[in-house]
């Protein structure tokens, strides 16, 4: 009897202990799904990019958060500032709004920068335009000696915020963001969108390739100014000649970026491509990323890695 009764204990502790191995998953899979949500992060199987930092780190954005951040990091070199500039600007936009141009705010706070018409930065329509409320951080920053500052200290030196620590936390993030903008290593940055047809930001009415592609050309020219090197359109395509690896890079990220909004579905650069379609979306991260593409002589040789940047585009029609 005694036998049976501790085997018949022992059962029910390994019960007891399966019980609340599985109760602790549970609630550890709802913390992280409510972190995500908190922190503005996509929900499992939603549109997502992320970018990979020096030391491996993965950080996931919204494709609508990093669309905002190729603005914000760009604008610094098209101002020939540098990487810290990039770094303490975008740590200020996570911040402030978590990349997201909110129209809503402490007081009269709105945009990516939360900046306040009372306070100078501009009417709120100007301000709600990402690229003017990221001029105007600039305009403010180059009169700080940022480069002997901290990260947190710099941004309240601008913002003069009310809760003046909160910037530190986004330092790593915003380095990794800023290398894939400033091409600072290849094949940084991958996205997860819907189709073409299905994208909520380009399914809004009809356009050819060849206007998609003319406008990424636009939106090239506008964000980088003239650093990348020779921009035009081809065709469906959109190509840039950049002046180095890492304008070439900077502009095949921004590619990526923006991709969702300008129904771009291929950027190819130094022999890799990131193919739209061939994207699938993981608990953790976007894949397959940027894969190898290398093309062959009519010798059947080895071609070398094309130099330019070459970013194709899709026809959307109006929805049914």
């Amino acid at each position: 009897m005694s036998s049976t009764s501790s085997g018949r204990r022992r059962h029910a502790a390994l019960h007891l202990i399966l019980i609340i191995v599985l109760i602790c998953a549970l609630i550890a899979a709802a913390l992280y799904v409510g972190f995500n949500l908190i922190a503005g992060k996509p929900a499992v199987g939603d549109p997502r990019c992320t970018v990979v930092a020096a030391d491996g780190t993965k950080h996931t954005f919204t494709p609508e958060q990093t669309l905002n951040a190729s603005i914000v990091s760009a604008e610094a070199l098209a101002r020939d500032l540098d990487d810290r500039a990039s770094v303490i600007a975008l740590a200020t936009a996570q911040q402030e709004s978590e990349l997201v141009n909110i129209d809503y705010g402490d007081r009269d706070s709105v945009g990516l920068f939360q900046q306040r018409p009372s306070q100078g930065w501009g009417t709120v329509e100007e301000i709600m335009d990402p690229h003017y409320s990221t001029v105007a951080f600039y305009n403010h920053l180059v009169h700080v000696d940022y480069h002997s500052m901290s990260v947190t200290q710099a941004a309240q030196a601008v913002q003069q915020s009310g809760v003046p620590d909160g910037y530190a936390k986004h330092e790593g993030s915003s380095t990794a963001l800023t290398d894939a903008f400033h091409g600072t290593q290849p094949a940084l940055l991958n996205c997860v969108l819907d189709p073409v047809e299905k994208s909520p930001s380009t399914s809004n009415g009809a356009a050819s390739a060849e206007q998609r592609a003319d406008s990424t050309t636009v939106g090239l020219q506008r964000d980088y100014g003239d650093t990348l090197g020779e921009v035009r359109a081809e065709g469906e395509s959109a190509v840039v000649e950049p002046e180095d690896p890492e304008a070439g890079w900077a502009a095949a990220h921004w590619a990526v970026a923006n991709a969702e909004r300008l129904g771009i579905t291929r950027v190819s650069y130094e022999g890799q491509t990131w193919d739209r379609e061939h994207q699938t979306s993981t608990r953790f991260s976007p894949v397959p990323g940027w894969e190898s593409a290398a093309e062959l002589t009519d010798e059947g040789q080895a071609a070398p890695p094309s130099t330019q940047v070459v970013i194709s585009t899709a026809t959307s029609q109006d929805p049914a």
